[in-house]
């Protein structure tokens, strides 16, 4: 549903020439009132247009999320009773989910009663803390964000699983410096001490650029596709996403981030593409 803006959300916490997107002015807002959203933990489009994926921590459920119907779950898919699930995705016909220790979960045939699911154990571990996923046509792969130690300054690795081998990547194919994080985006006095950690990973369908997400210090970061470098970083409102850990396009390039829920209810927000 639409809500009335509060006076904070009409600030904005980055110049206008920076992103594609007024990250103060959201188009649409839904609350996500269903408890098992009330943890969102991925986003991801489906073939139908403002239809999403999304999962929840602690569970193999994917939940299909109507975001021009007020985020009502209009559909349901158990692959797995447990599990620190972090991210999900839909590919042509089959879904996809990641585990925080780099399992990949392929899951086929999920509108049948046989429904077939395919478990990929990957080089990475549970130190490595992996909490986002997202498709990269280009590749034909799945991009996942590793989260790493938020109290280190190290590398942010990024590697992509090849959706024909079924094999990830040896090395990261993009790295993101949280040092370079801050010294483009300084942090405020009230902030921790904690460093950029991806918590959500999207290819942006216009534009190609590598949208990362970060729970951490509340970042998004856009790299550029062909050399991984630092296009844009920005701070995010962290009254508005008290937690965002979900990133996802449409088609038209509109992006949609989720957050979870605090103290309350799980949050989707929309925000229009503006066409350089």
């Amino acid at each position: 549903m639409n809500l009335l803006l509060p006076l904070y959300l009409l600030l904005s916490s980055a110049p206008p020439d920076t992103l594609p997107y007024n990250l103060a002015n959201p188009s649409h807002i839904i609350n996500l009132v269903s408890e098992d959203l009330q943890e969102i933990s991925g986003l991801s489009p489906t073939d139908s247009q403002g239809q999403y994926l999304a999962i929840a921590d602690e569970r193999g459920e994917i939940f299909f999320v109507d975001g021009a119907g007020g985020g009502a779950i209009t559909r349901r898919v158990l692959f797995r009773d447990k599990g620190d699930f972090e991210g999900v995705e839909m590919v042509g016909h089959c879904l996809y989910a990641i585990k925080s220790n780099g399992d990949v979960y392929e899951i086929g045939r999920w509108k049948t009663k046989r429904m077939v699911v395919h478990e990929y154990e990957t080089h990475l571990n549970k130190e490595d803390d992996v909490e986002g996923l997202g498709y990269d046509p280009k590749r034909r792969s799945l991009l996942l964000a590793c989260k790493g130690n938020p109290d280190s300054s190290t590398l942010r690795q990024v590697f992509a699983f090849d959706l024909n081998s079924k094999e990830l990547s040896e090395t990261a194919v993009y790295t993101i410096d949280p040092l370079e994080v801050n010294r483009l985006v300084p942090k405020d006095p009230d902030e921790n001490n904690h460093f950029f950690s991806p918590s959500g990973i999207a290819v942006h369908p216009k534009t190609k650029d590598i949208y990362v997400l970060s729970t951490s210090q509340k970042r998004l970061v856009v790299l550029d596709y062909d050399s991984g470098t630092i296009k844009f970083a920005v701070r995010l409102n962290k009254k508005m996403l008290p937690q965002p850990e979900g990133i996802a396009f449409d088609r038209n390039g509109d992006m949609l981030l989720s957050s979870e829920g605090k103290k309350g209810e799980g949050l989707m927000y929309r925000f229009l593409y503006r066409e350089p």
